[in-house]
């Protein structure tokens, strides 16, 4: 041993004595002569249950030559240990390592049972290494290096299920082979744990229902099929105010809270944490509500939610449930977390006792059936008010029928006679099962004669006392024998095989349009039905008759709504030809089997006989003008004669009168020149005479 290499290792050995963080080294082993220890980030965060992940890389280097392998040598080792600080009540997760062939990791032995359980599979990677704080066995790391050659080694690591939010302090350090820390490789690494957002920040999803089978179906599905984040589903809720002290159920809500990211869960770990809390529900207005099935029933209660599906359902008091206490109006129900955000606002209306109503019925012209009575319907949307709004509309209570004439049209057995006046209560409505759905009520009326009844809605028995009645709506029923009957075509010409459309209209005894009865043909109302010559029935089109009866030659009659008109569709013949449809019934009241019919015609033309038809029109329309022009012209001529010898006729007459004005002329200046000379005479006497 050389002086140099005695004094060197006895100065060594002297630092470590004196506890300077130096690596006492045995004579075997060569001397550390740099060290150090770096993370790949000095922090990390986490939510609790989850796992923070980094790495670290040590690197270091020695004064001499060494060897190491796997059977022993002389070779030179830093072990990696930590120590962690953790929050009050809980402690620090222990930190695993992994280490993966690489070019960052150089010059160093990978002991066995590091590596890879198999490189060429990736689903079998390198094992994670469990180290327990302070332990002497740490993460050692193996060099074999040459003189002036450094070491390398890079490491994951990770710790896993922080149990408690707070902060945790890792100090991570390197050892050298006597156990003794190595100056200046301290650092490092904290950790921040937060409890997972599993509180209610805001509402993903609501169901507002006026059951809870429908509510709780649309939130949860059949079987819990539904995904939580589902579209929400809200009936527009309107129920009767009842009574303070008879309460029923109005509605119930089931919502899905998120967090304040939005989400409905949270990962954790391998897992999920759901969103749940503990809600403030209130109520304004009208109405109660209830977060234990009606057990309580108060202005507000306090509703358990969570995001969990059907299968993990772990709350009672999950559905908030609504109920009506005698008060008329909106109740406005208002959902609030913790910190008293609202998250979410809903309505539901309470009607009160009805006060109007808007009727209609399914068909007011209808016949009596071939044996037996008939059937219509009433539908009545009933209202607590005068205001027809859907807020306003009831959706339970009994109503009742009035009939002018309950032999014609009656909803039961007459209840009630209201003498002075021109009704007759004629049934119940509305306190039945399945009369009433989504707010509007259905009367199944009896049609037993023929004649017409006016027919009113009201809320009482007794027209004198009830609240409102509704304006008549005339039901009019036709007889189901046939008295007249006439058929059109709805063309005079058509093309072969072009489709036509034949109406048959029909009258009573009385007059009165021939009015169908519901979808039901009434049957055998025609003896005979007939064409000449035979007709095919459209493959593509239907007239108002239904099901196997729906032929051209159906003997039964099926008005269209009131209209009391039957079509049938038909294929005209593919020839030239004249159709006539006839129809045979006994004639009304006839005891000796007499029978009346009725007929319509039409033509068939095809093309060419049309363009020939044409033709001939157009030449003997050409033959007609020519003949009118040819006429049109003697007549002319003739006029034009006329004219001329009515020119003569007047020009002898002016000649004639010429003649005797000369005349007269003459015999005007003889009288004048025989006036004058017997003036002159007399004159001449007169002179004489003096």
């Amino acid at each position: 041993m050389s002086k140099k290499t005695f004094f060197k290792r006895a100065a060594l050995t002297l630092v470590a004595s004196l506890g300077l963080g130096f690596v006492s080294v045995p004579s075997s082993q060569a001397a550390i002569v740099s060290s150090s220890l770096t993370l790949s980030a000095a922090t990390a965060s986490v939510t609790v249950g989850d796992t923070a992940t980094g790495t670290w890389t040590t690197k270091w280097s020695v004064d001499t030559y060494t060897t190491f392998t796997s059977a022993g040598g002389a070779g030179d080792s830093v072990t990696v240990r930590y120590t962690c600080d953790a929050p009050v009540g809980a402690s620090c997760p222990a930190i695993q390592g992994r280490q993966t062939p690489s070019s960052d990791t150089a010059n160093i032995y990978i002991n066995e049972g590091r590596t890879l359980v198999n490189a060429a599979l990736a689903s079998n990677p390198s094992p994670w290494i469990n180290i327990a704080p302070s332990a002497l066995n740490g993460w050692a790391d193996s060099a074999t290096l040459g003189a002036g050659v450094s070491a390398r080694s890079v490491v994951s690591y990770k710790a896993a299920q922080f149990s408690k939010a707070g902060t945790y302090t890792y100090t991570f350090y390197l050892v050298g082979v006597t156990g003794a820390a190595i100056a200046g490789t301290s650092t490092t690494w904290t950790v921040t744990a937060t409890a997972p957002s599993t509180t209610a920040a805001s509402i993903r999803t609501s169901y507002l229902a006026p059951t809870e089978a429908q509510a709780n179906y649309w939130r949860y599905g059949p079987s819990g099929a539904r995904a939580i984040d589902d579209t929400s589903r809200d009936s527009s809720v309107v129920a009767a105010a009842g009574t303070a002290s008879s309460s029923t159920l109005a509605a119930v809500l089931y919502v899905v809270p998120a967090n304040s990211a939005g989400d409905t869960r949270v990962a954790v770990g391998s897992g999920f944490l759901p969103v749940q809390d503990t809600l403030t529900a209130t109520i304004t207005g009208a109405g109660t509500i209830s977060a234990d099935a009606g057990t309580t029933k108060a202005a507000s209660a306090t509703m358990n939610v969570s995001s969990y599906g059907y299968d993990s359902m772990q709350y009672a008091g999950e559905s908030l449930t609504v109920y009506s206490n005698g008060t008329v109006g909106v109740g406005t129900i208002v959902l609030k977390n913790s910190a008293g955000t609202t998250l979410l606002t809903k309505t539901v209306t309470f009607t009160g006792p009805a006060a109007s109503a808007q009727v209609s019925i399914s068909d007011t012209y209808s016949a009596l059936p071939a044996t037996g009575t008939g059937s219509i319907n009433l539908v009545a949307r009933v209202f607590d008010g005068t205001t027809h709004s859907t807020a306003n509309r009831l959706g339970a209570g009994t109503m009742y029928v009035f009939s002018s004439d309950t032999k014609v049209v009656s909803a039961g057995a007459t209840l009630y006679s209201n003498a002075s006046t021109q009704y007759q209560t004629s049934g119940r409505c509305g306190n039945t099962s399945g009369q009433w759905a989504s707010n509007v009520l259905t009367c199944a009326l009896t049609i037993a004669d023929t004649g017409t009844a006016s027919i009113y809605l009201a809320d009482s028995w007794n027209v004198t006392a009830a609240t409102f009645v509704t304006t008549a709506i005339v039901i009019t029923v036709s007889g189901n024998k046939i008295n007249t009957a006439t058929v059109a075509f709805d063309k005079a010409t058509y093309k072969p095989g072009e489709v036509a459309v034949i109406t048959i209209t029909a009258a009573d005894i009385a007059g009165r349009n021939f009015g169908h009865h519901g979808t039901t043909r009434l049957a055998s109302a025609f003896t005979k039905v007939t064409s000449t010559p035979e007709l095919a029935n459209s493959a593509n089109f239907n007239g108002t008759q239904t099901g196997s009866g729906n032929t051209y030659s159906a003997t039964a009659f099926q008005a269209f709504a009131d209209g009391a008109v039957e079509t049938r569709v038909v294929v005209m013949p593919s020839y030239d030809v004249d159709v006539t449809y006839t129809l045979e019934w006994n004639k009304f009241g006839s005891t000796t089997g007499e029978l009346m019919t009725a007929s319509g015609t039409a033509k068939v033309v095809s093309p060419t006989t049309a363009a020939q038809n044409a033709a001939i029109a157009a030449s003997q329309a050409a033959a007609d003008a020519a003949t009118d022009a040819a006429l049109e012209a003697i007549d002319a001529a003739n006029a034009a004669t006329d004219a001329a010898n009515l020119a003569a006729e007047a020009a002898d007459a002016a000649t004639v009168a010429a003649e005797e004005a000369r005349d007269a002329a003459d015999a005007a200046t003889a009288a004048v020149e025989a006036l004058a000379t017997e003036v002159a005479t007399l004159m001449a006497a007169l002179k004489a005479q003096k």
